[in-house]
């Protein structure tokens, strides 16, 4: 299972794919991705994953193709919690799923996030009904912590989430295993 797949930088190439994912319901309510009208804003959206630091396109070795995306982003707001948490986000193109790429490429995200950022835990938060991210959270050893609904916190949001922690030594006994 092992090496299908690579982490890279964003690309401007990117856009056609990522205006394909912003067009399709299917990744909005699933992950909350942004709804995108066409190539420029594609483009805008392509630029503000390449400067975000932790920001990867998921591609298949074979074919190179962009298949989805993985990051880790700031959690937290005091210098303390900046220095040993993240939280990551991700999503797969729908042709992809149920083939282990995403486990692939999370496991290569949190190698990356424990053994060289030194973090020390990474949360994830999931739409409530995204039953399916939440088993994938769970295999790698992330555990439940809340839910949150944040219409309460801002009227414009609809949603529930919950919220999933995975600790450094949790994700080295997962890893050993």
């Amino acid at each position: 299972m092992a090496n299908r797949i690579y982490l890279r930088s964003f690309e401007l190439t990117d856009a056609p794919t990522i205006l394909k994912w912003g067009q399709d319901q299917y990744y909005q309510d699933a992950a909350g991705f942004q709804s995108y009208q066409d190539l420029k804003q594609a483009r805008v959206a392509v630029n503000q994953y390449i400067n975000r630091q932790y920001s990867y396109g998921i591609c298949l070795r074979q074919g190179k193709q962009l298949i989805g995306l993985a990051e880790l982003y700031e959690r937290g707001t005091n210098e303390a919690d900046l220095l040993k948490t993240k939280e990551v986000g991700f999503l797969l193109d729908k042709e992809y799923t149920g083939h282990g790429y995403m486990t692939e490429a999370l496991t290569m995200l949190f190698d990356l996030a424990f053994n060289q950022l030194r973090q020390e835990e990474i949360w994830a938060g999931t739409f409530t009904n995204n039953t399916k991210s939440q088993k994938l959270l769970k295999r790698l050893g992330f555990h439940y912590q809340y839910e949150i609904d944040l219409h309460k916190i801002n009227p414009l949001f609809t949603y529930k989430e919950k919220y999933f922690l995975l600790k450094k030594a949790e994700w080295l006994k997962t890893e050993l295993n």
